[in-house]
């Protein structure tokens, strides 16, 4: 299965998730129609590494990063997810729904277990 069909899994999920807001963080840029590319911009202030999935789950930032099983982590993704949860946020890597169901203690009907 392909990574965007997994995010599109985990973000279904979320929408039922009480307390839970997510999105699908953009982070492909910016489509030049001159140079026909996509170019990211530049800033002191962009991250390498940004999760796929961010949000707020009941009160606390939410960061996840979706890979297809078998995949690991960039050293920017895994610092940008150690650093959230630095931070007191929620963060981690999932494969499935099932991994979200975890990361976020849940079970399997979207509630606390």
């Amino acid at each position: 299965m392909l990574e965007k069909e997994i995010e599109n899994q985990i973000l279904d999920f979320l929408d039922h998730v009480p307390e839970c807001f997510a999105w699908k963080n953009q982070n492909t840029g910016v489509y030049d129609p001159t140079k026909k590319v996509f170019r990211k911009s530049h800033s002191k202030h962009q991250f390498k590494g940004v999760s796929d999935i961010l949000g707020v789950y009941k009160g606390r930032f939410l960061a996840i990063e979706v890979k297809q099983p078998k995949k690991k982590l960039t050293d920017h993704q895994q610092n940008f997810l150690d650093n959230i949860k630095l931070q007191g946020g929620i963060g981690f890597m999932a494969t499935s729904v099932i991994d979200v169901i975890e990361g976020l203690d849940l079970n399997e009907d979207g509630r606390f277990s």
